[in-house]
């Protein structure tokens, strides 16, 4: 089930991006409902290759390539809808849009096969209901609705906006921990989100592991474990 709501996540991000880019007013439900479902499925399509339990899927270089792969299948269903170079651009960019999403969320190997290391900047879980529903939302709206790209872009934008608050309240965590334990030389420092709608954080300093936890709206820092190394 987790991983259904995942690849919806992925579907949705991916979906609206393309309907932005691309949606023209006048077109049929018919004809936006194939943008939402390439733009979709480009969104969804890096993790295919975990199935073969490779993680080339998701390398950035192969971005392009699925990028144009769709623009193919796009192009030869829809001739008129849009020139070859435009769908190449905005299934790519679909597909970058899967990247980020788990950039900002598990991590990614984005360098893969030059190396396996992942790159994160954790702020949201792999489900994210405000992301999803959001964007889900929107995207049957527009379905129905004529001017539906100002739906979208809506969808995109509140977003947008509560991924940026999420960035914010994740540094200033990050930089109030590093103030209050700067004179104990840390080693390792991660904050990440939980389950409860908070910031959890562990560090690692010379002497100590400490793990805690502190509210997304707010800097209280709470200590729930404190472990001397020796």
């Amino acid at each position: 089930m987790g991983f259904i709501i995942h690849a919806l996540l992925h579907f949705a991000v991916g979906a609206s991006i393309v309907y932005l880019i691309c949606n023209k007013d006048f077109e049929s439900i018919r004809q936006r409902s194939v943008w939402i479902i390439f733009g979709g499925l480009a969104g969804v399509s890096p993790d295919g290759t975990k199935f073969f339990g490779d993680l080339a899927g998701h390398s950035i270089w192969l971005a392009p390539v699925f990028g144009l792969l769709f623009a193919m299948g796009f192009c030869t269903l829809q001739k008129k809808a849009v020139t070859f170079k435009k769908a190449w651009l905005m299934f790519s960019v679909s597909v970058l849009s899967h990247l980020v999403i788990d950039y900002i969320g598990n991590g990614v190997a984005l360098l893969f096969p030059l190396t396996q290391k992942e790159f994160e900047f954790s702020i949201v879980r792999s489900n994210d209901a405000f992301v999803l529903y959001t964007l889900l939302i929107a995207l049957i709206i527009s379905m129905f609705y004529r001017k539906g790209k100002v739906v979208v872009f809506a969808g995109l934008l509140a977003v947008s906006l509560y991924l940026g608050g999420l960035s914010l309240s994740k540094i200033q965590l990050q930089q109030a921990l590093e103030e209050q334990y700067q004179s104990d030389k840390i080693d390792l420092l991660v904050t990440f989100p939980r389950n409860d709608s908070q910031w959890g954080f562990q560090i690692r300093t010379a002497d100590a592991i400490i793990s805690g936890y502190s509210p997304i709206l707010g800097m209280e820092i709470h200590i729930e474990l404190e472990r001397k190394k020796h």
